[in-house]
């Protein structure tokens, strides 16, 4: 939107910019590293399995999947 039409009107802006924002990504970062090791290896496994869940789902529902299962089927030999 700030491209496409870069005059237009914006009613919301942060407050205090630069140090909102700042101040924010911060917290966030202290909260997350004060936490105990364990929990970063729990996210590791889950991140992992999303990940492997993401990509296997995707290989079998993809365009591309479904187009060359279309082509083995109509030529008889894969692309």
């Amino acid at each position: 939107m700030r491209y496409v039409e870069p005059r237009a009107h914006r009613p919301f802006r942060a407050p205090l910019f630069p140090l909102v924002p700042i101040l924010g990504i911060a917290t966030c970062l202290l909260l997350m590293f004060s936490l105990p090791v364990e929990n970063w290896w729990r996210l590791g496994a889950w991140l992992l399995a999303g990940m492997l869940i993401y990509f296997a789902y995707g290989r079998t529902h993809s365009v591309l999947a479904a187009r060359r299962a279309s082509g083995v089927s109509r030529e008889g030999a894969g692309i």
